[in-house]
């Protein structure tokens, strides 16, 4: 007797939702984690000392490829991952002005780190010689306060605190 049936006699009810219906390889969502964000760079030496001096992360891992033609380096900092690329032959992309109006260009144009206490982020930034492209401000219709730096090729960072709950 099918199972089906044989439930049914028996007083259960089975509902399959369509994901179900076609077996588990076919998911209703996909999920993610944070892996890296990637950079294109020119000058490989000031980003690291950027993210690593000013930022606080560390260098993880260096490789390269194509006989060096392709450079790599992971920057790792808690949970976030930039991966650095410098490659022969790369050209300068569209200019973005600088933060808050660099959303104006359309694509990618930040790279947001969040922290638990922005005015001890930009306490500590002011003790390295950083001034924020934008100092902190709440946006308060998203619940958070936002700081914005740009990195030395002009590639925007936003500091964000997460306000309240």
């Amino acid at each position: 007797m099918n199972k089906l049936i044989a439930l049914a006699l028996a007083g259960v009810v089975v509902v399959a939702t369509p994901a179900q219906a076609q077996g588990p390889e076919f998911a209703s969502r996909l999920e993610f984690s944070p892996f890296m964000v990637a950079i294109s760079v020119d000058d490989m030496a000031a980003e690291t000392a950027f993210y690593v001096d000013v930022l606080d992360f560390r260098i993880e891992r260096d490789a390269s490829m194509r006989d060096g033609a392709v450079q790599f380096r992971w920057l790792t900092n808690g949970t976030q991952r930039i991966e650095l690329v410098k490659a022969a032959g790369s050209v300068l992309g569209t200019a973005h002005a600088a933060p808050p109006a660099h959303a104006a260009v359309r694509g990618f144009t930040h790279l947001t780190l969040q922290t638990n206490d922005i005015a001890a982020v930009r306490n500590i930034l002011a003790t390295r010689g950083i001034v924020p492209v934008m100092e902190p401000t709440d946006v308060a219709v998203l619940g958070i306060r936002v700081m914005y730096l740009v990195d030395p090729e002009g590639n925007a960072v936003e500091i964000a605190q997460v306000m309240g709950g």
